[in-house]
């Protein structure tokens, strides 16, 4: 009680000297452990009420126990508001995936940097955030083109470096762990004597992760994520330069997963390529061995100065991935990016909307997105020298 005592003066004093007032009516206390004719001393000294867990602060229900699944709602509530509010359909998958990291990871994050988070509560977060990568909707559910778990992988891993939520998760409470190792001093530490500091493995690996290039948090969850081998075009594919959208449609053909009709057999499509109409439609055909492609390739290659063999995608970023920042360089990234977007949506434009262009009409357009991105990143609009 004379804890409670002092602490209440001071919060009289604090009053009296800023004339913030405390209101007794509107002010609660929380219990834990104490006992029925304590708590009752406390609340006839305070005047306060007693409050009951959980409740609210900071916008997050606090609780003396590991939250229920249901008690998450407040967050699934204003994940699915937000995606509700964006016009979905009309977004690019581009557009969708950097509203992803940047809006809804962004109110993951405060949550997952508290709270243990059920493994059902993830499951929901990563589904409504799958769906509208996809689909534009959070509640129409259909075939992912590419894994969630491909997904989540950093870009030079083949993936779109969109955050695992578990793994970050773990990571922010290694986070709690390494902070309590190092108040070991305290008294509330040393009457919650966690034998996990005994175990020799664990502490030379938090402290790895305290020690290394980057801060705690980023190397705990580099070590927890899923992970896969580099790949060689990721600096191709996301060259900086390039339009997100453009970027997005090569780093789907890498992988081999754009909806080609070699790949949608199940719904029996002619097979026939829209473009040359004298071969079934693959990857591999669409953008290299089309006769309507290999004009176009021919066109690009010859103005752009560009004489290794491309003969594939794999090829050609290959060809194309080295990490020199110059003018040149970075333009012939930008060229590709350009070139496989370009025919991947005139062949959709074909078959979807019935429309065609010639190879020259699909060059022009080459030419003008080229200059384009050019002209809003070189000052020197002459300083790469070809033919318009």
């Amino acid at each position: 009680m004379a804890s409670v005592n002092i602490l209440l003066q001071q919060l009289t004093i604090f009053g009296e000297s800023s004339g913030l007032v405390i209101n007794a009516s509107k002010s609660s206390i929380f219990f834990a452990g104490v006992s029925e004719n304590m708590k009752q001393a406390i609340l006839s000294l305070s005047q306060f009420t007693e409050g009951s867990f959980p409740f609210k602060y900071l916008g997050v229900p606090l609780s003396p126990h590991r939250l229920l699944a249901s008690q998450y709602s407040p967050l699934i509530h204003r994940l699915e508001s937000a995606i509700q509010n964006w016009m979905g359909k009309y977004l690019s998958y581009a557009g969708r995936l950097e509203l992803i990291k940047s809006v809804l990871h962004g109110m993951v994050q405060f949550w997952i940097s508290i709270f243990p988070i059920p493994v059902v509560v993830i499951s929901r977060i990563t589904s409504l955030c799958r769906n509208f990568l996809w689909t534009g909707d959070m509640l129409r559910n259909k075939s992912a083109l590419v894994a969630w778990k491909q997904v989540c992988l950093p870009k030079y891993e083949g993936g779109l470096g969109v955050l695992d939520i578990k793994a970050r998760n773990d990571s922010f409470f290694a986070k709690h762990l390494w902070n309590i190792h190092l108040k070991a001093d305290s008294l509330w530490i040393r009457w919650n004597d966690y034998p996990l500091w005994r175990v020799a493995p664990v502490q030379q690996l938090f402290s790895s992760w305290h020690s290394g290039t980057s801060n705690f948090t980023a190397n705990a969850y580099d070590f927890l994520r899923l992970k896969s081998d580099p790949v060689h075009w990721a600096n191709v594919v996301w060259e900086q330069w390039s339009l997100p959208r453009h970027s997005f449609s090569l780093w789907l053909a890498m992988l081999g997963k754009l909806q080609t009709r070699d790949r949608l057999q199940f719904l029996s499509p002619d097979p026939i390529c829209p473009l040359c109409q004298s071969a079934d439609e693959s990857h591999a055909h669409l953008f290299f061995n089309c006769d309507w492609s290999s004009s176009l390739w021919r066109k690009v290659r010859f103005w752009l100065k560009l004489y290794s063999n491309m003969a594939s995608l794999s090829r050609a970023t290959s060809v194309l991935q080295n990490n020199k920042k110059g003018l040149q360089p970075r333009m012939r990234r930008v060229s590709l990016v350009v070139l496989v977007y370009l025919i991947w949506e005139e062949r959709n434009k074909r078959i979807f909307e019935s429309t065609s262009k010639s190879v020259e009409a699909v060059f022009r357009k080459f030419q003008i997105l080229f200059y384009t991105i050019l002209y809003f990143h070189e000052k020197n609009h002459l300083a790469y020298n070809v033919a318009f």
